[in-house]
């Protein structure tokens, strides 16, 4: 499934995520640890990447600890 379609089945509206793709040692944020909100990432350049998986990476130094961790195919 496409991250946008996941987002529209999956995801509450008004939803903080992080992007992540798998590497060698787990797994690396696409932004950095900046978040962005479900509906831009809808639209975004993202949109259309295949979502592998969902995980439960705390980023405790981030002020966006808390944000949902969308893991989607390598960039």
């Amino acid at each position: 499934m496409i991250l946008k379609e996941f987002i529209q089945q999956f995801v509450e509206p008004n939803t903080l995520i992080r992007l992540q793709y798998k590497t060698k040692e787990g797994h690396e944020a696409v932004n950095g640890d900046k978040p962005e909100m479900e509906w831009q990432l809808e639209k975004g350049i993202y949109a259309n990447r295949k979502v592998i998986g969902v995980t439960d990476i705390l980023y405790y130094k981030s002020p966006y600890s808390e944000a949902v961790n969308i893991v989607i195919e390598n960039i």
